[in-house]
């Protein structure tokens, strides 16, 4: 099981990478400029995350062309190996994968919204697929049936290709398809401190203290 932070705001992000619960950051353009960040501040995120645990951080190589896609994303894997590639699951963006993981550099494909594009994943040599769960039900589409569609697919092809869950609203979502036998999430801060928000745990950990209090003498 692998839970990352969907997230490029290190005041988030930190304190629960301190954890060592999290296997690391997944980022994109506008992940960025939700947190008052742009491409040129890639080196510095990568910088303290890393610093902080991160064993995986995600960058989104960006350009309309496969050839300015490989270029780029080649320079984000040079920032360490720790690095995966993030593409958009474009023509261009998959030829760029195909090229990138054809050198051995760990990819994502994303904004995946049908079980078709895990097929050009596979083909594409992607380590992952980041289907967006919560986009997909505000489509009107079936959101859960649909991502374990591509998992079903991945998995009865013999596919090295991973889903990586992302646009995940809910703990409970991730539990569903957990069950099913995905293994890779992405979620922004607020969703991962909803793991430790279940007021029954909150309860028994505060009478615990308690205990200990009223027999220390």
């Amino acid at each position: 099981m692998h839970l990352y932070l969907d997230t490029a705001d290190r005041a988030a992000a930190e304190p629960l990478l301190a954890t060592g619960l999290f296997a690391g950051l997944t980022t994109n353009p506008t992940i960025l400029q939700r947190a008052e960040r742009g491409v040129a501040d890639i080196e510095d995120i990568h910088a303290w995350a890393r610093a902080a645990g991160a064993q995986e951080i995600f960058f989104q190589a960006w350009g309309e062309d496969t050839r300015t896609l490989v270029d780029r994303g080649l320079r984000l894997r040079e920032l360490g190996d720790d690095v995966v590639v993030k593409l958009v699951v474009s023509k261009a963006g998959a030829a760029a994968c195909a090229e990138l993981a054809g050198r051995g550099i760990p990819t994502l494909l994303t904004a995946v919204y049908h079980p078709g594009q895990a097929m050009i994943a596979a083909a594409a040599g992607a380590t992952y697929i980041a289907p967006y769960l919560g986009r997909l039900a505000d489509a009107g589409r079936d959101a859960m049936g649909d991502v374990l569609a591509m998992h079903e697919l991945l998995a009865a092809t013999g596919s090295s290709t991973k889903v990586l869950l992302a646009s995940i609203r809910d703990v409970g979502s991730m539990v569903t398809l957990a069950r099913a036998g995905v293994q890779h999430f992405t979620f922004s801060p607020v969703v991962a401190e909803a793991f430790f928000s279940e007021e029954l745990t909150i309860a028994a950990s505060t009478a615990f203290e308690e205990a200990v209090v009223a027999t220390t003498r």
